[in-house]
């Protein structure tokens, strides 16, 4: 595929790979394997107890990575038709480092911020995204009236 006028490819092996160690991890409900919808990703689908049912239906984390090294990471939580959101992504940029976040609660291009990630893809997963997800679901129960 063209992305902004470089080729890139899908890294399959990279994320059948990531796809088989996460699934048996209990802070996710499904582990999808280029779904239709998204055939150059793999999608988990968090477990929704971990978040309080009257403000999100559901939050997921979308992986995508290239061959070329790029690669995106998206956190999503739908509060009811209103996406909320952040993107961990490395891919070269004319405007950031290629190491870059895209900061909540929209992830637009204009919010983001330069980073510096571990060098290997599933160290960036295992050692930035994971911690990340496990705040964010704490963190998700502090504004719950009680």
């Amino acid at each position: 595929m063209d992305y902004g006028g470089h080729e890139r490819s899908p890294n399959r092996a990279q994320l059948r790979e990531l796809a088989s160690l996460l699934e048996s991890e209990s802070w996710i409900e499904t582990v999808s394997v280029f779904p239709p919808n998204r055939p150059e990703s793999i999608v988990l689908e968090l477990v929704e107890h971990h978040y309080p049912e009257e403000q999100i239906a559901e939050a997921y984390v979308e992986i995508r990575s290239y061959t070329n090294g790029d690669f995106h990471i998206t956190y999503i939580e739908d509060h009811y038709g209103e996406r909320w959101m952040c993107r961990w992504d490395r891919h070269e940029s004319t405007e950031y480092t290629r190491d870059h976040y895209h900061s909540p609660p929209r992830a637009r291009h204009e919010d983001g911020e330069n980073r510096d990630y571990p060098r290997e893809f599933a160290a960036v997963v295992a050692e930035v995204v994971v911690p990340w997800v496990y705040d964010r679901m704490g963190e998700v129960w502090e504004n719950v009236d009680t």
